[in-house]
Formats: structure tokens, sequence, C-alpha cells
């Protein structure tokens, strides 16, 4: 009790001593990285995030609950393949023209022709009914065709032309004032925003890596700042750090097939190799030690979500005959067995698959277990993952060459390679994406050409179910057929870090999806300055 005084006085202080700080009008911040292909919708700008200077059909608030945002009313037929979309009246872009139904036309066939991230094939073509009405036509139901309607903001149809990401023009809460690539972005209010208006009138968005932002934050030239869990405990005196949770995972994208070409991995092919790992993964030690409790352990990409399944409890190994079900009598994650004992079960399930130990590395008809791990250079959580899974799984006698690289090289090497990804959305799609064969090589979805008929007619099943509940079933059966193969390793669930001048009330934040900083956003009409 008596810490808890100590830390409360001295916050309460820290916020006196900045009490004589007036409301500002504008906000320095760095929030994550720069887009690379600028603030483009239809190249997936705003997908995880509040857009800012865009706006979509409908959002999510906190409590991840759907709710209007340019249109006032949607509706579904009973045959689950026609959406009836009403807007609301009066709508206009940052320039003044009005925003009617043909921008939404436009905006969704546009992103259906471009090579983009947004999945549009089950649209078969936008009707427009009058300037505030207009119906989407499906080529069969999908459930989860709602969330387009979330993820892609709409652009105008009027001065849409190439280069328009750098330049932006739409209907969010602040319009576009100057990107300076490399350095920073400036926004203002958008005089013809629609919804609650932000209280700052003026955004400074700068772009740095994780030490330069830090530096900053130490210098007094940030007023808030998403953080690195390494610089958790160093905060600049009076900042308050706000941990948020989120669905934001990371994982190991295992490539699937045997090597042929660019594609493929003839080691971490093996079923057995890819369990091995999981078992010599220690994820306690992962969350608590080296992420100093800022995260969770991670079972799948949708652990705690309602489609999600509880695998920790599962035991998939014992289910598979490949592998050798004496040597295993425990679940892999069963917190109850020490990671000794796993350990030790790992080396017995290499022996009996033929992977002998020879000269500290394990080899089988003279191929030997060693490759490298992928993962975004600069990032420090996923370089202390990669480096810490390689020494995890030492023991077992596997090497793992962690490979720190830019992502345009990781697209390079992804197929034949292992990689540290990061996933996680507040949509069941994206159990889809990550692991359907029709997405095999598409972007970075399936990176690892994972292909199994049993699985992709579940996730099937789930899109065309008639309502959400009934998708549930089908989701989680896609996910426990999954666990068998081990597609992925996952590791952790994030806790997204933020260091906030005292004077900064975020307001409510909901759980965050991956988004390297920017969903923070989200909710930024909540936010206020509470120092007078």
């Amino acid at each position: 009790m008596k810490a808890i005084i100590v830390v409360f006085c001295m916050f309460y202080l820290s916020l006196m001593s900045h009490s004589s700080i007036a409301q500002p009008n504008s906000l320095t911040i760095a929030l994550g990285k720069e887009p690379d292909s600028g603030f483009d919708p239809i190249y997936g700008w705003g997908k995880y995030n509040n857009p800012l200077f865009q706006s979509s059909l409908i959002k999510r608030n906190s409590e991840l609950d759907i709710t209007a945002d340019l249109a006032s009313d949607w509706e579904l037929s009973k045959d689950k393949v026609t959406w009836t979309v009403k807007l609301k009246s009066g709508l206009l872009f940052s320039d003044g023209e009005a925003l009617t139904s043909d921008d939404i036309k436009f905006t969704f066939d546009k992103a259906k022709a471009s090579a983009s991230i947004h999945d549009l094939t089950n649209l078969d073509k936008v009707i427009v009914q009058s300037s505030t009405a207009l119906t989407f036509i499906l080529k069969h139901p999908d459930i989860n065709f709602i969330d387009n309607f979330i993820n892609i903001a709409i652009v105008p149809k009027h001065i849409y032309a190439k280069g328009y990401g750098q330049h932006p023009i739409g209907s969010g809460p602040y319009q576009f004032v100057r990107w300076d690539r490399g350095q920073q972005l400036l926004l203002a209010l958008n005089p013809h925003y629609y919804g609650d208006k932000p209280a700052f009138e003026q955004l400074t968005i700068v772009f740095s890596d994780e030490e330069s932002r830090y530096s900053r934050l130490m210098a007094g030239q940030l007023q808030l700042a998403a953080v690195a869990p390494r610089y958790a405990n160093l905060l600049p005196a009076g900042f308050k750090l706000w941990s948020i949770d989120s669905v934001d995972n990371r994982g190991i994208a295992w490539p699937m097939v045997k090597a042929k070409g660019d594609i493929g991995n003839d080691v971490t092919s093996e079923l057995v190799i890819r369990t091995a790992v999981d078992m010599a993964i220690d994820r306690d030690i992962l969350v608590n030690q080296l992420l100093d409790g800022h995260a969770t352990p991670a079972f799948s990409i949708s652990d705690g979500l309602p489609w999600g399944v509880n695998l920790s409890l599962d035991n998939p190994v014992l289910e598979n005959p490949v592998l050798d079900k004496a040597a295993l009598n425990k679940p892999v994650f069963d917190k109850k067995v020490a990671s000794s004992e796993k350990l030790s079960r790992a080396k017995q399930l290499l022996d009996n698959a033929g992977w002998k130990l020879t000269d500290d590395v394990r080899q089988k008809q003279g191929l030997k277990a060693e490759f490298s791990l992928y993962y975004l250079a600069g990032d420090s959580i996923r370089e202390q993952l990669a480096l810490t899974v390689a020494q995890m799984v030492k023991p077992l006698g596997i090497h793992i060459t962690p490979r720190g690289e830019s992502w345009e090289n990781i697209y390079k090497h992804m197929h034949s390679q292992p990689v540290l990804f990061g996933f996680g959305s507040h949509s069941a799609s994206e159990v889809r994406y990550v692991h359907h064969s029709q997405y095999r090589g598409v972007e970075y979805f399936n990176a690892g050409y994972y292909s199994n008929l049993s699985v992709d007619k579940a996730l099937d099943d789930a899109q065309h179910a008639l309502t959400w509940e009934s998708s549930l079933p089908y989701w989680q059966e896609a996910q426990r057929l999954i666990s068998k193969d081990r597609p992925w390793s996952w590791l952790v669930n994030l806790k997204h870090l933020y260091a906030a001048s005292p004077c900064l009330d975020l307001g409510e934040p909901g759980i965050e999806p991956h988004g390297h900083g920017w969903p923070l956003a989200n909710n930024i009409s909540q936010w206020r300055w509470i120092c007078h």
C-alpha cells in the first residue's frame, strides 16, 4: 500500500507540475512505421487503423461492436448475397465536394481491380440506387464480407489518380497538409468532418526508428510515442505508460513443402522438426523475461477471440499418427510439464523419426537440421524473439541462423525460409487468408504454401455460413485441424505500449489489432488535454 501511495503522489506532483501547461492546439506524436505506399486505402492504408484522412462505411467501437460511420443503415438480404447500404446525408470530402454513392462504388471497383491486400473476389458488382443508397451483390454468401465495409476507406472519385496516396483527400477527421518523407506528416482538422471532432486542431506525426523515438521522447520533443518493451521502465519523469491489450501476435511461418526452385524447404517441411521446435520454445520465458510481462503466450492466430480455440489445452500431437505416441503422453503446451521434460520429449521425438545427432547437428539421410529465420531489421521485439528461439532449440541439435532484413529482401526468401511475422485482426477472415491454400504465395499471407483440403473445406464452410453464430464452429474446427499440421509456431500476443504526457488522456482505447502503432488513433476523437 505504501508503494502505491508513493507512486500516486509522484504522479499527482507530476500532473501538478504540468498544470500550468495550457491546452495546446497541436500534438507532436510518433505512432508507427511510415507506410511505404503512402496513405491510399486502395492499397491497404487504414485497414487496421483509423485512416485519419478518410473514413469508411462502418467502424468498430472500443468494445468491437459495429457502429455507423458514413453509412446510416446496412442490411443483408435473406439469401445472404446482397448488402443494401444507405449513406448519411450531407457528407463532404475535405475539399468541400460531396461524397455520394458514386464514390463508394468507385472505391470498391478500384480496390477489386487493383492488386492490393483487400480480397474482393467474392464481390460481383456494386449498383448505385441513388446518391445515398447502393447495393453490393456477392457471388455467394460470405458472412465476413461486412469486414470490407470497415477495412476499405472511401476515396474521392473526382480527384483520385496515380499518386493519390502522396497527398490524400478524404472525409476523415483530419485533412492532409504535408508529408516530408522519412521525417514527418502534418495534419489539420477537416472542417467538413461529420463526426465528433478531435480536440487537437493540428497533428505532427514524426517518423523514426525505436531508438530515435525514445531519444526524442527524452528530449521532450514528443507528447506521445509508441515504445518498445525495453524502454517501458526507462520513460522520462512524469510520462505515463499506457499498456493496451491487442490481438497483435508474433509467430514463425514455416515453409511447408519440399524444396523446388524458390519455394519450399526440405527441413522445415518435416512435421517432426516443426513439432520439436514448438516443444522447445518456452513461451513463459519469452513473455516474462524477454518482454518483461508486456505480452501473453500465443498458441494460435486468434487466441481469446470468439472464433479462436484454446489450443493450450488441446493435444494435437497425440492425434497425429506420423509421430511416436509413446514418446509423448502429455499436451505440448501443458504448463504442468516442465520445460526440461518437453525438451527431453522433443529429443526423443527426433531420435525416433531418424534425425540423429552428429557433431551437434541433427541429420537425416545427409540432410542437416539447419536453416535461417528472417525477421524485420530494426524491430527489437522480432530481433529478440528470433535470437531467443534460436538459442532455445539449439540443445535439440537444430541450428537456426536469425537474419534481420528489410521487407523487400524478406519477400524474396519467405517461401523457402521461415519468417517471423506479425498478424492479428478483429476479423475471422484473417484465419482464412493465412491458412487457406487459395492464398499460397499471395502477398505475405500463406507464405509457407500450406495446403490441407480438410482445412480449406472448414474455412469455406465458415465463410458460407448463413449467420455469424453458425460460422464459429467451422472457424474453430479449421484451427484444430491446422494445429495438427503446425504451419506456424505462434510465440506471443503483444501488449502495445505508449508513453504519453501526463496531461494527455487517451480516453478508452479498444483492443488493438496488428498495425505497427497506428491503431492507437482509432479513438482519436476521445483524446483530451487534462491540464489547465
